[in-house]
């Protein structure tokens, strides 16, 4: 479907095409009016004229990194628990922040979405409060100190600790881990 915005001096409307037919019009700003509407929007796509009210519209570009996370949190929390998580719309915008952190400390959706992984597959190696914390709104928002804690490790000295903090700073500053 190819959406186009037209734009009047007191209204905005979104026109939508599907296999060439106009099958939508969707009032954004001011009111509606028929006669006009009918003077400038085409009933076919192809006989829409370059004209400066009309922008097409491009689809919003699929987060990248969204859908691939949240497979890997779904996995991951069915084999910690052994049961499905409840995937709500908070969860969804805390998984979404966590995304664009992850992106931003990793320079891409890829890399965002690798270490993102490899801190669940890390997970038991956080402190037990973390870990019985597995929930993606608890998880975003003590996201720092969860990566703090598998990067340099906790003051116990475990080596399982250590060898986890190695491989994060491995992870974020471009090495292999």
């Amino acid at each position: 479907m190819n959406n186009y915005e037209i734009q009047f001096t007191k209204a905005r409307f979104v026109v939508s095409y599907s296999r060439g037919k106009l099958r939508k019009v969707e009032v954004k700003k001011g009111n509606l009016d028929l006669e006009l509407l009918a003077e400038v929007v085409p009933d076919r796509e192809d006989s829409i004229e370059p004209h400066d009210r009309f922008v097409k519209m491009e689809p919003k570009a699929k987060d990248q990194f969204f859908a691939l996370a949240r497979k890997a949190w779904m996995e991951f929390y069915r084999k910690q628990s052994g049961l499905d998580y409840r995937f709500l719309a908070a969860d969804g915008k805390a998984l979404k922040e966590i995304g664009k952190y992850m992106k931003e400390v990793s320079g891409s959706d890829e890399d965002a979405l690798e270490a993102w992984k490899f801190i669940l597959q890390r997970w038991n190696r956080l402190d037990p409060f973390y870990r019985k914390n597995a929930d993606l709104k608890f998880v975003n928002s003590q996201l720092n100190k969860i990566i703090n804690q598998l990067k340099n490790g906790t003051n116990t000295g475990q080596t399982a600790s250590r060898n986890t903090a190695d491989d994060l700073r491995r992870r974020f500053s471009g090495g292999v881990g």
